[in-house]
């Protein structure tokens, strides 16, 4: 099962508070003038990590999937457990990048 179809089953199971999946599943960065944004998630509900800015592509990257981490651990935490069994199943975030 993706992510999208575990937060879709346990909604339907009444489980609430439950996150928006692609903020599970997608991570973009992008150059600022002189700093990175790393953001989770996909427009209109992408939003950013951190601070926002971060001095290198790479701490901007790894900012965003340990947020994306975190999340999955929360998702975990109030799933069922035949449904957090399929975490083995979940493939790793997007990542998309703009190059400055």
């Amino acid at each position: 099962m993706t992510i999208e179809d575990v937060i879709k089953e346990a909604a339907a199971r009444g489980v609430t508070g439950l996150p928006e999946p692609s903020r599970l599943t997608h991570v973009r960065v992008w150059p600022t003038a002189s700093q990175w944004v790393g953001e989770v998630g996909e427009p209109p509900h992408n939003e950013t990590v951190g601070e926002g800015m971060f001095d290198t592509k790479d701490d901007a990257q790894e900012a965003a999937l340990k947020a994306v981490a975190e999340g999955r651990s929360k998702l975990l935490a109030v799933l069922p457990a035949d449904l957090a069994e399929t975490a083995e199943e979940w493939p790793a975030p997007v990542v998309s990048a703009w190059d400055a």
